[in-house]
């Protein structure tokens, strides 16, 4: 487990890295986007400070970083090459040919020689990890933008809400947007369980490891989150913190993997001992 851990994080890291870079420029092409719009003498600092709670610009402002970082995504975005797409799709793919490989190990799949032709093989597995690498970053990214707008909505008070977020701000509006998200990384769990593995999982044993993962992946998200905003923001100078955001991102992604794979155990888990009653009873 420790060692598939290991391997399925750093396949995750090298996909992260063009996946990063390939965000970055997208969303600097559409902040550029968004300031030829207004005209060419739009300052794209007014478009981000849109995307903000109200504050006041001085040597205080607690979002000077994120204007400046918005900047930099905007200017960046026009200097990426496409040597991010294909690394990003090499990678991916090979990320997912890992998860496999391991969910292959947890529910004990012996593989036999497929008679199609090894090219025609290689390119039908690719496509086949290239549809679930979709399916992953549109769930994935679903339940981020949640999570990220029921931040920014917690930012703002009730009357400087705007209106396309003014119903996060309430209770119930909170509460609805947390089980959507969740909702989203349990759908993701599943499509991994169910589908990750030429075995198909029974959807009860792929359920119960998916609610078994996506809870212990949102318990570890919402660490993470607290460490960046209460303990890494404390000093912003400190170079040893920003390194330790840094090695607790990578424990975090090595904290999930070895999560999914426990889940797997789970699912397995589950259906031996779905087969040991039936058996019992045939016995009876």
């Amino acid at each position: 487990m420790p060692f598939f851990a290991s391997a399925l994080t750093f396949d995750t890291l090298l996909a992260a890295v063009p996946f990063a870079l390939l965000l970055f420029a997208g969303l600097g092409k559409l902040l550029q986007g968004l300031s030829d719009t207004g005209g060419s003498g739009i300052d794209l600092n007014r478009v981000f400070e849109s995307f903000l709670p109200p504050h006041e610009r001085g040597p205080g402002d607690p979002f000077v970083v994120a204007e400046q970082l918005l900047g930099r995504l905007a200017s960046f975005g026009q200097s990426v090459t496409l040597v991010a797409v294909p690394a990003f799709l090499w990678f991916s793919t090979r990320a997912f040919a890992s998860i496999r490989t391991a969910l292959n190990e947890i529910f004990d799949v012996s593989l036999r020689p497929h008679p199609r032709h090894f090219l025609l093989a290689f390119l039908v597995g690719k496509l086949r990890d290239l549809t679930m690498v979709v399916m992953t970053i549109v769930l994935f990214l679903a339940s981020t933008t949640i999570s990220t707008a029921l931040a920014l909505a917690q930012a703002w008070s009730e009357q400087q809400a705007p209106a396309a977020l003014a119903f996060l701000v309430t209770s119930f509006g909170r509460i609805l947007a947390e089980l959507v998200a969740f909702g989203f990384i349990l759908a993701l769990f599943l499509l991994l369980y169910r589908f990750g593995s030429p075995r198909r999982m029974r959807w009860k044993a792929a359920l119960v490891a998916s609610a078994f993962a996506a809870i212990a992946f949102e318990v570890a998200r919402r660490l993470y989150a607290f460490y960046i905003a209460h303990v890494a923001t404390m000093n912003q100078a400190s170079t040893q913190l920003g390194l330790g955001a840094i090695i607790l991102f990578v424990l975090w992604l090595y904290y999930s993997a070895f999560v999914f794979l426990l889940g797997g155990v789970v699912a397995e888990t589950w259906e031996l001992r779905r087969l040991q009653h039936s058996q019992r009873a045939v016995l009876g």
